[in-house]
C-alpha cells in the first residue's frame, strides 16, 4: 500500500505524534485532513494539512458535527490514523469514575465513534485500498501499576480495532494496530490527573511514525512494542 494520492484524516493531528504524521504522510504524497480539540489547538497542526478540523472527543455532539460534515461532504477518505489520546498516573483505588469514564472517552469511545460512523466513506473509492490505524501502545500488551484506568481505555482500543479487523475484512479495509513503548511526545507531562513516574528517555516521534507508515505499507494488524 502506497499512500500518493490517498485522503487520509488523522485524529489528533495538533499532538507531537499527529503532526507527524501530518508532516509525513504529506510529504509521501497523501492529501491529510486532521483534527484538534478547539480552534487554538488547531493552530498547532502543521500547514502541511489540507483541511483542519475541530473536534472534542468529549462531547457526542461535537463528534456527530465532524461526521455529518464529512459524510455530507461525500469524499472519499481512504485512511483514518487514531493519534488522539490523554493519559492518567494512579492506583486502580485512587481513580475517580470521572477520571476513569474520561480516559475511556477520549481514547476509546471517541475515536471509535468516528471510525465507525465513517465506514461509508472509506468503502466509497473501490479502486483504492483503504486503512484504519490507531497507536493503542505498549499499555495494551502488558499491564503498568498506576496507570489502570488509562491501561484499559487502551486496551479497550486495542478490542475494538482487533473486532473492526474481521468485521472490515469484506470491504478490504485494513486495519493496524500500533503498540510503541515510551516516546517522547509531552503527554506524560499533561497527564489529566496524578503525576508520570520517571520514564526513560523515550523513542523519538518520527521514528515511531516512520515504523507506523512502513507497519500499514507491509499490511501488518499489529505492530508489536518489540518492532519500535
Amino acid at each position: 500500500m502506497e499512500f500518493t494520492g490517498k485522503n487520509i484524516l488523522v485524529l489528533g493531528g495538533s499532538g507531537v505524534l499527529g503532526a507527524e504524521l501530518v508532516r509525513q504522510l504529506s510529504a509521501q504524497g497523501a492529501k491529510v485532513m486532521a483534527t484538534a480539540r478547539n480552534p487554538e489547538t488547531a493552530a498547532k497542526i502543521p500547514a502541511e494539512a489540507v483541511l483542519k478540523l475541530v473536534v472534542d472527543l468529549e462531547i457526542p455532539e461535537s463528534i456527530k458535527t465532524l461526521t455529518d460534515y464529512l459524510l455530507d461532504a461525500n469524499t472519499p477518505i481512504n485512511g483514518i490514523i487514531n493519534a488522539a489520546g490523554v493519559v492518567g498516573f494512579a492506583k486502580a483505588t485512587e481513580t475517580s469514575a470521572q477520571d476513569s469514564a474520561k480516559l475511556m472517552q477520549i481514547n476509546n469511545l471517541g475515536p471509535a465513534a468516528i471510525i465507525s460512523a465513517l465506514h461509508p466513506l472509506l468503502v466509497l473509492d473501490k479502486d483504492t485500498e483503504s486503512f484504519v490505524a490507531a497507536f493503542t501502545g505498549v499499555v495494551s500488551e502488558k499491564v503498568f501499576p498506576g496507570m489502570s484506568s488509562y491501561t484499559v481505555s487502551k486496551t479497550a482500543h486495542a478490542s475494538y480495532l482487533a473486532t473492526i479487523t474481521q468485521e472490515f475484512r469484506r470491504d478490504k479495509i485494513q486495519v493496524t494496530d500500533a503498540k510503541p513503548g515510551h516516546t517522547e511526545t509531552g503527554l506524560a507531562s499533561r497527564a489529566i490527573f496524578g503525576t508520570a513516574p520517571a520514564f526513560p528517555e523515550g523513542m523519538t516521534a518520527g521514528h515511531v511514525v516512520t515504523v507506523l507508515l512502513n507497519g500499514i505499507k507491509e499490511g501488518k494488524a499489529v505492530i508489536a512494542s518489540t518492532e519500535f
